[in-house]
């Protein structure tokens, strides 16, 4: 009889909870790319992506021993993931507080490679004026979660999602479309 792919992650973070580092070593590789497209949605910058990733899979190695359930680990990673933007984004206000913001950081270059055009721009802008809750929970329809699957990572409800999900996506057309008619 086959593991069902559940019984497969299951057995595997249970082993990664033990310590087990090839465990450990395949949940991170399993999930890294799904976690970069996360976190690059949360952060709308890809200069982030991977210092804020490798954050996220340092404190899920740190705390998967404490994991009450493991079938609900993907939940409970991009909750991690989530809160460690959120983090991120907190410590970032207050150095722009207490720190100067010199002329020179207004116009880093995006890295070689990336798409620049204006209508990209323009959507990244409109991600940017979203709160990191509202870009949190686009950044996890866009990666295919079910809205059962979303209310369990944000503890929340199903038609609590709907609606903040429905308010983010209108406050990001009313942005898009003003940035976008400019």
């Amino acid at each position: 009889m086959d593991k069902s792919p559940t019984t497969e992650l299951v057995d595997l973070v249970r082993r990664a909870q033990r310590g087990e580092e090839a465990a450990q070593h395949d949940l991170i590789v399993s999930y890294q790319n799904r976690v970069a497209g996360f976190v690059y949605a949360m952060m709308n910058r890809s200069d982030a992506v991977e210092d804020i990733s490798q954050q996220v899979f340092i404190k899920m190695v740190r705390a998967i021993h404490g994991l009450q359930a493991p079938a609900q680990f993907e939940s409970w990673l991009f909750r991690l993931a989530r809160n460690t933007c959120i983090d991120h984004l907190r410590r970032q206000k207050l150095r722009r507080i207490f720190l100067p913001f010199e002329a020179e950081h207004e116009s880093v270059a995006e890295p070689a490679g990336a798409l620049d055009t204006e209508e990209l721009d323009a959507l990244r802008h409109a991600l940017g004026q979203l709160r990191p809750q509202d870009r949190a929970l686009i950044a996890l329809v866009q990666e295919g979660r079910s809205h059962s699957e979303i209310a369990e990572t944000l503890k929340t409800s199903v038609a609590a999602v709907k609606a903040r999900l429905h308010r983010a996506r209108e406050h990001l057309r009313k942005h898009y479309n003003s940035d976008h008619e400019n």
